[in-house]
């Protein structure tokens, strides 16, 4: 393989990699603001501009292709010179509210300033300020933060296919905005927050409500659609504040859409987290024993749904097995769609047919889909991690286990709250049949169990669930 040498390091690379990416896999950290691996290349910021052997100015490493036997030079005299005075340019106009600013802790012009920048300021001019503009219903504009990186642009154009982003005026008064001061239309569009490298454009969901530094990160599959897109909980004493995208190359790359990045607020708000009987909140004696009267001895109709995790589904497979063999067993999840030859692409981005993560493993795991029938059986079991919808439910005596919405409560006669996906652990398998696994992020709220746990307290004998079950 060819080889060039960065900083007195000799890295090989593959034919049409750029300088910072063959510096970055050797370790060699070159600053940038307009650079995103997962956008096209403009090189406008010049902040990623290096020293190159045997070429009389600098280039920019963002946009410079690796060639054989070239030398680099991140650290010289005239980089160091440069980075520092692109960070005086950027920061001519930028305000100096950090204190109250979302990006603060996580800001890539916050961190170069202190790393590349000068501590001193020449500028004695008057900043330019613009009002805070409302983007719709999930980005908030705060144009005196912008650098102009375009990176939101170009997001827009090349990902969200959706041209609705664009530059107006120029130089000093450029302004990034919408066409004519519409709201964002995209269903995407919480990745401009992601990718804005300053302040510029924050979630609204977000704002004021966290600092950065406080938020603990737990990697987590998105529970959206059958993609299984990669991302991270943030969360600050059980509480869970926002959820962002995570790499992956081979599912989602650098993105979330919006519907799977706000899902978890679902769970926030009109959640059965206590034993429900008929509709109303009982104590766990009364609800296990309201269960067994309903399930014991009787042939079950089982629904289970496409957002349980594969542990959670094989679990069902052996409780039935040991209880009440015979039992039908089906799944749900997207309404209308009842396997996995029916799930396809939604939008053309990210977004699948089918509304729940798992469709794919429980047809791996040999469960068909519900085709709205009761086929004769005496009672009905209901098992779901809170995404799966179901449509008509038969006239049967009926108990359900998981997740459910207050709303839901009177169509079942019996509830036992379990664990939603942000607070346990498992695996998902995806549309590509990659088996993806994530882990808990926050603690069981209120009285919620685990699948296992509830299954446990359902065999136990009346007795010995006296004092253990409360």
């Amino acid at each position: 393989m060819p080889q060039l040498t960065v900083d007195g390091r000799l890295v090989e690379f593959k034919l049409g990699e750029k300088v910072i990416e063959v510096a970055k896999r050797a370790g060699v950290f070159i600053p940038y603001f307009c650079y995103h691996p997962g956008l096209s290349v403009v090189a406008q910021c010049r902040m990623c501009a290096v020293e190159i052997e045997k070429m009389p100015k600098l280039q920019t490493a963002c946009s410079t292709l690796a060639a054989e036997g070239m030398v680099v030079h991140t650290r010289s005299e005239k980089a160091l010179q440069n980075q520092k005075s692109v960070m005086e340019f950027l920061l001519i106009n930028h305000p100096l509210d950090c204190p109250i600013c979302d990006k603060s802790g996580e800001c890539d012009l916050q961190d170069f300033s202190y790393d590349y920048g000068d501590p001193y300021s020449r500028y004695t001019e008057e900043r330019r300020t613009y009002i805070d503009v409302d983007m719709g219903s999930v980005i908030q504009k705060n144009m005196n933060r912008c650098i102009h990186c375009t990176r939101c642009i170009r997001f827009g154009e090349e990902i969200a296919g959706i041209r609705e982003m664009v530059a107006l005026q120029r130089g000093n008064q450029t302004e990034i905005t919408t066409i004519e001061g519409k709201p964002l239309e995209t269903q995407y569009a919480g990745n401009y927050a992601d990718i804005c490298p300053t302040g510029s454009l924050g979630l609204k969901d977000f704002r004021f409500k966290k600092r950065v530094w406080m938020l603990k990160k737990t990697p987590t599959i998105c529970e959206g659609c059958s993609r299984g897109c990669n991302m991270e909980i943030h969360q600050d004493s059980q509480v869970i504040y926002r959820c962002v995208p995570r790499e992956n190359l081979e599912v989602n790359r650098y993105w979330l859409c919006d519907e799977g990045r706000f899902h978890f607020r679902s769970y926030q708000k009109d959640r059965v987290l206590f034993p429900y009987f008929k509709g109303k909140a009982v104590d766990w004696s009364l609800a296990l024993e309201s269960c067994r009267n309903i399930l014991r001895g009787k042939k079950l109709l089982v629904l289970v749904g496409s957002d349980l995790t594969q542990e959670e589904i094989t679990l069902v497979q052996e409780v039935l097995a040991l209880d009440h063999a015979g039992s039908l067993l089906f799944h749900f999840g997207t309404p209308g769609m009842s396997s996995v030859s029916e799930d396809g692409d939604a939008d053309g981005i990210l977004k699948r047919k089918s509304k729940t993560s798992n469709l794919h493993g429980l047809e791996h795991l040999g469960i068909r889909g519900w085709d709205g029938l009761g086929a004769q059986a005496e009672a009905l079991l209901v098992v779901r991690a809170g995404r799966a919808q179901w449509g008509k439910l038969p006239s049967l005596p009926s108990v359900g286990l998981g997740v459910f919405q207050e709303s839901e409560a009177k169509q079942l006669d019996v509830i036992l709250p379990g664990l939603n996906f942000t607070e346990k652990d498992g695996s998902v398998m995806n549309f590509q049949g990659k088996l993806q696994f994530f882990r808990r992020a926050i603690a069981p709220q209120g009285q919620s169990k685990g699948l296992a746990e509830l299954f446990m307290m359902l065999r136990r004998d009346k007795a010995s669930e006296v004092g253990v079950a409360s």
